[in-house]
């Protein structure tokens, strides 16, 4: 009797169970759309699908028009994209902006500095690259171009030296100046650019004894007054030695803050960003310089030089991270 009762209650779950399963089932009427909220450029194209046979319209076709489902981005403004099946209406939000439209994280492009080739660089989103060519009436001719890319990650530098101005290869340091917060309201050194705010500078060297160098730079923090010149990179207040780098926040080669490769007389170099500041903002500014015997022969960015500007001194790069 007890063996039935128990039989009973369990199938009687199981019928519960099973009847409960059934209800959560999705109906396989109920309308709905593959995107439900979307940003686009002027003149972008996205293509909205249902599971229903729909009719189609735009709450405002001065900002995006749709047909058979596809949705093109027609002035700067948001619009309702409506899809109607009967009685049932599904909605999909769209944002039209001016310009570019930043690509989700998964499409964010990388720079590969193994693979010899500098080809990856022209499919790079052009919003994104910044570039400094040096003019031939420029002060210091030591440096032709720089590109500059930057994702989350890593910051990526694309250098070609002018070989004429460059004639001692032994050792040939090659700095970055980084504003990496963004703000005029920290950092210094404005000796060769007309803005003073750099909180980070990496020195390292891209030749060494007549051979291109692999860049793994030194790290310095700017320590001095904000707006501040010279070489306040080093603390006077802190014993240092060689051993420490001279006040390094990371010594030369001590940890993999860089990679690089040398493709065509141009220096591809990647720079991984956590390892110099957690404040990089999604703009941040950066200059560079190279040398010999520790005295610049070329600046970027640069101007030609003037008699009021005679070094062609300029503000350094401003550059938009892809995230």
């Amino acid at each position: 009797m007890k063996a039935n009762k128990f039989f009973a209650i369990a199938l009687a779950a199981l019928t519960l169970g099973f009847v409960a399963c059934k209800d959560k089932e999705p109906q396989a009427d109920k309308l709905s759309l593959n995107k439900t909220e979307v940003t686009i450029a002027v003149d972008e194209t996205v293509q909205l699908t249902a599971n229903l046979e729909v009719a189609w319209a735009s709450s405002n076709e001065a900002v995006a028009t749709v047909e058979a489902g596809l949705v093109k981005g027609i002035a700067a403004g948001e619009a309702n994209i409506t899809a109607k099946a009967g009685d049932q209406t599904a909605v999909c939000k769209v944002t039209v902006k001016e310009g570019g439209v930043t690509p989700p994280p998964s499409d964010v492009p990388e720079i590969n500095v193994e693979d010899n080739s500098l080809a990856d660089w022209d499919a790079l989103p052009a919003e994104f690259v910044v570039e400094a060519v040096c003019p031939e009436e420029a002060a210091m001719l030591g440096l032709k171009s720089v590109k500059v890319y930057s994702t989350e990650m890593y910051l990526y530098v694309l250098v070609e030296p002018n070989m004429d101005d460059i004639t001692d290869l032994e050792w040939v340091p090659f700095h970055m100046y980084i504003n990496a917060d963004g703000s005029d309201e920290t950092g210094g050194y404005g000796d060769e650019f007309a803005d003073a705010n750099a909180e980070w500078l990496l020195e390292g060297s891209i030749y060494a004894e007549g051979n291109p160098y692999s860049y793994n730079p030194a790290v310095f923090s700017w320590w001095g007054e904000v707006g501040g010149s010279g070489w306040d990179w080093t603390d006077p207040s802190v014993e240092h030695d060689a051993s420490d780098f001279w006040g390094a926040i990371i010594g030369e080669g001590q940890l993999p803050v860089g990679q690089s490769q040398c493709v065509d007389g141009k220096h591809e170099i990647r720079i991984l960003k956590e390892l110099i500041s957690e404040d990089f903002a999604d703009e941040f500014g950066i200059g560079f310089d190279i040398q010999q015997n520790w005295s610049s022969v070329g600046v970027l960015p640069c101007v030609a030089a003037t008699d009021e500007n005679p070094n062609g001194y300029t503000a350094k790069l401003r550059v938009k991270v892809n995230k």
